[in-house]
């Protein structure tokens, strides 16, 4: 899944070994504003793509915070007709 935000781009990828692992790829710069900078390591240097393994509570967290961020003054005209969700089951 890719995540474009303020608070950067953000790449999330479910490992196959461990499939409660998740793997979050971006820029150094992005990841440590996120996460401390200890746990991030070099992925691709030619890209200067950096990753970090997170658990999948830990990724909902990441996720909360940058829903909690999204600034909400931009979507002025922003409208939704009807609800998408009317017809879904939940779980």
């Amino acid at each position: 899944m890719k995540i474009s935000s303020l608070q950067g781009d953000f790449k999330v990828i479910q490992t196959i070994k461990n499939h409660d692992e998740l793997l979050v790829l971006g820029s150094w710069q992005d990841l440590v504003r996120m996460f401390d900078s200890s746990r991030t390591f070099l992925v691709n240097r030619s890209e200067s793509l950096f990753g970090i393994y997170l658990c999948k509570q830990e990724c909902a967290e990441f996720m909360n915070k940058i829903i909690q961020d999204i600034d909400y003054n931009e979507w002025e005209n922003f409208k939704i007709e009807a609800p998408t969700y009317h017809k879904q089951f939940q779980a």
